[in-house]
């Protein structure tokens, strides 16, 4: 692999030096519990509370705000009033006050995030964070890159032939730790992208054997890249727990849910092949609206939750790669929801091993390498965060970016064509009707994805032509494992599987139909096929037929 080239590495050290770590937490306020030192956290509002202050001291027609503010890990409780000095210092005027309490419920319905500055004090028996400054925070959706920056750097990739996906995609920079195939960086990168509108959600599916590193992905890729939460098995991930629930009839009770805690951020689900059939249920609105509602007698409340979802799983053990029929019966997992699920799913990778074998002695050398703590080393592990920290901005930069795609509709529209009239488009996705409009927006969105990932502004052919390999990749993966070139020409994996066996059994020998059909059942269509893509040769004169060695990755005759 060709080194970085040094401006491109000279300029993302020096502007990633600026950037500023945020992370969702309040434990720097927890930890000033007892000195009472001003302190500063990141968090979610869980419940807040009102209450008139009869004090005379107090002044009149005061209230004090009592709210919790938690990370997930630390619940902090706060207050915040408007009384005068004499009852309790820290008193905020009446429009910041206001101001406050808008915040805190925005916060509880919506899942947005808050950050807080005060510091602790005594008020009655307890000791509690008294809030000097509350607002909504942003940080996480807004990059802290700068336009100035972000030309700089695409001039920079321009000036040295390469492009910000083909630098985000080396192994020496974010997939050091990681050995991936082409198809699925991409995959993740796309995934990395930020949705402001459900209209931008991507939901990838990968279902693959045991020990294939799928949570590795999360862990060592994705999480330390941008903000990720990771959903373990169905026991412990509730209904609750997800997606939220109401203490009583109290508005003010109202928990926050992990998918609403993530608005516009991502969540990685483990194991999803553990989970029982209404928990897939009450994600398909969510996928493909960016909303949850939650209901307890007459109180109906929605939380936006545009976000991307990332399902991991193992197939069924009942699976058997040689008996199935359909590679959709890995995703047998999602129950009675499979159908619905897949449909809202923007790619799927169906694979028993991700990265083939071939790949195994790349796999095991990263394996060593983690073992051997060879990414502790202080310049590994600053190069590596170094490009982390740069690409997280970049990320969150370019995913604000909207290109239009109606002014290359049709090459949009002519791709997607090509695909939706492949017969393996119908085995995949059970098309009842003749078109698929939800299909047809998932890859209009991958499309404005890699448009995104490159830091372009306008849609270009090479951005069609990558959403449509990526997908192709996907539907292969979902129907059989065959070649990409094979599916273009509208080949059926029966009829490779037919030539593969009939290859096995005669070699290159001329033999008779009949002999042919003892060894594989097919069609007279079917023959006409291989006939046709001259993977089988006729001789008109004795009726015999010549199996030949033909190559389906490039549909020509094999050297």
């Amino acid at each position: 692999m060709d080194k970085i080239p040094e401006d491109i590495l000279d300029f993302a050290r020096r502007t990633a030096s600026n950037f500023e770590q945020k992370t969702l937490s309040v434990r720097e306020i927890f930890m000033s519990k007892v000195t009472g030192e001003p302190a500063s956290g990141i968090g979610f509002c869980t419940k807040h509370k009102t209450k008139a202050l009869t004090h005379k001291q107090a002044g009149k027609d005061r209230i004090l705000v009592e709210f919790n503010v938690s990370d997930g890990e630390n619940t902090i409780e706060c207050i915040a009033h408007n009384a005068n000095e004499k009852y309790l210092v820290g008193g905020l005027e009446a429009d910041e006050l206001t101001t406050l309490i808008a915040n805190l419920d925005e916060s509880q319905k919506m899942g947005s995030k808050v950050e807080i500055y005060g510091s602790y004090v005594n008020h009655g028996a307890k000791r509690l964070f008294l809030v000097d400054t509350l607002c909504l925070d942003a940080g996480f959706m807004h990059s802290q890159m700068t336009a100035k920056q972000f030309t700089e750097f695409k001039q920079l990739c321009s000036d040295n032939d390469t492009s910000p996906l083909a630098l985000m995609m080396r192994d020496d920079t974010l997939w050091a730790e990681l050995y991936a195939k082409d198809y699925l960086k991409k995959a993740i990168l796309l995934f990395c992208l930020s949705p402001e509108r459900k209209q931008d959600m991507i939901h990838i599916g990968i279902v693959s054997s045991h020990g294939e590193g799928k949570d590795h992905l999360v862990e060592r890729v994705i999480e330390p890249l941008v903000p990720c939460r990771l959903v373990g098995s169905g026991k412990m991930a509730t209904i609750a727990g997800l997606f939220g629930a109401m203490s009583g009839d109290d508005l003010s009770c109202l928990e926050v849910g992990l998918l609403p805690k993530m608005n516009h951020q991502r969540v990685a689900i483990s194991e999803f092949q553990t989970w029982d059939d209404t928990t897939f249920g009450e994600l398909m609105n969510m996928m493909a609206n960016g909303s949850v509602s939650i209901q307890k007698g007459n109180l109906d409340v929605t939380r936006e939750t545009t976000e991307n979802l990332l399902f991991l799983g193992n197939p069924p053990v009942s699976y058997d790669p040689d008996e199935s029929e359909s590679k959709k019966e890995m995703l047998a997992a999602f129950g009675k929801y499979t159908h619905q699920i897949v449909s809202r799913l923007s790619l799927i990778f169906t694979q028993l091993s991700l990265a083939g074998d071939e790949a195994t002695g790349m796999i095991r050398t990263a394996i060593l390498r983690a073992m051997d703590r060879d990414f502790d080393n202080a310049d590994v592990k600053e190069n590596l965060e170094m490009w982390r920290r740069f690409f997280r901005e970049y990320l969150a930069y370019v995913s604000h970016l909207r290109p239009n795609l109606r002014e290359y509709a049709a090459r949009i529209n002519s791709n997607y064509d090509v695909l939706e009239n492949k017969s393996q488009f119908k085995t995949a996705f059970n098309i009842r009707n003749k078109r698929d409009n939800r299909k047809y927006q998932e890859f209009a969105n991958l499309v404005r994805g890699f448009a995104r990932l490159q830091g372009d502004e306008q849609i270009g052919i090479d951005h069609v032509g990558e959403a449509y390999k990526i997908f192709a990749k996907s539907l292969s993966t979902l129907t059989e494992e065959f070649p990409i070139k094979a599916m273009e020409y509208g080949v059926d994996v029966k009829l490779i599987n037919i030539h593969g066996r009939l290859l096995s059994a005669f070699g290159s020998n001329a033999v008779s139909k009949e002999e042919l059909r003892k060894k594989a059942k097919f069609s007279d269509y079917q023959l006409t096929q291989l006939e046709k893509f001259k993977a089988v040769l006729k001789f008109d004169s004795d009726n015999t037929y010549l199996v030949r060695d033909f190559n389906w990755d490039t549909m020509e005759e094999s050297a």
